[in-house]
């Protein structure tokens, strides 16, 4: 615990070469490339390794400068995370209850692809350390009917 304290407490003295920090006091804000707004309905395929593959549906969902995404996985519960997208990248976290009372809290990094298509990696704690796989491949707009 002391040691988590001194970490934080040590990033949050740190002093910043960034000059816009500096200036405006504002976090830094990235223009979309490539592909623009990702909202919509995806196929979700993945692996967790050692042959086990999962498909189910994600709905991602912008607001303002933040995306929101929903993943129903097979014929389970659907999970929710939040993420935050620089240019051709999209990072995303979540959190779902544990089988034995806990949190289980992971992150997906995804490359956003032309169509669109992310290409993605996450990872889980607890969990076993390794980096599992998922593509989130476009089905709809939002709107569409």
């Amino acid at each position: 615990m002391f040691c988590t304290t001194l970490l934080v407490a040590t990033l949050l003295t740190a002093p910043t070469n960034r000059p816009d920090a500096k200036t405006t006091g504002k976090a830094d804000t990235f223009k979309d490339k490539e592909a623009g707004d990702i909202s919509g309905y995806y196929t979700c395929k993945g692996s967790e390794g050692l042959g086990k593959n999962y498909s189910g549906i994600a709905v991602i969902t912008k607001k303002r400068d933040v995306y929101l995404i929903q993943w129903v996985i097979g014929a389970g519960g659907g999970y929710f995370g939040v993420g935050i997208r620089q240019g051709d990248t999209l990072a995303a976290s979540w959190a779902i209850p544990g089988d034995k009372g806990g949190v289980v809290r992971g992150v997906n990094l995804y490359r956003i692809e032309p169509g669109p298509r992310l290409i993605g990696r996450w990872t889980a704690i607890p969990g076993d350390g390794a980096v599992k796989t998922e593509t989130l491949t476009f089905l709809k707009r939002l709107d569409e009917e």
